[in-house]
């Protein structure tokens, strides 16, 4: 049995349309890697990869659909700024696919905590007053 060892890596940025093009010609890995350039860099325009993430959460290849999820979280990291009517509605409808509800769940604590940080804060306090296994 031989062993790899896998390195992690940062894709490089990259546009939807760098996605697109991957996913049109079959390279998942390309595809894959495109999307977190996309979400990661804030080199293009929010909505432009908010959109394109959105329409990717209902995308046939469960790997690109709970990416997509991902990929939110990070947008609202990043840029500080989404629709987020439309993501976290989307995000929450997401949820109920259980190869999506985890990274949809992160995601939706992503945009609370950078979208609205008082109120994350807020919630992390009384959470942890409510659980007596923390205190120690």
């Amino acid at each position: 049995m031989r062993h790899e060892h896998h390195v992690f890596h940062n894709p490089p940025p990259s546009t939807p349309d760098e996605v697109r093009a991957a996913l049109d010609r079959g390279d998942l890995p390309a595809a894959l890697n495109a999307m977190v350039g996309t979400a990661l860099y804030g080199d293009g325009d929010w909505r432009e990869s908010q959109e394109l993430h959105l329409r990717l959460l209902e995308h046939d290849d469960r790997q690109v659909s709970a990416l997509a999820a991902t990929c939110l979280g990070h947008l609202a990291r990043v840029y500080r700024q989404l629709d987020e009517r439309r993501v976290v509605a989307a995000l929450r409808r997401a949820r109920a696919l259980p190869h999506i509800r985890g990274n949809a769940g992160n995601a939706l604590e992503d945009i609370e905590l950078f979208l609205h940080p008082r109120r994350a804060r807020m919630r992390g306090r009384v959470w942890s007053a409510i659980r007596p296994w923390t205190w120690f």
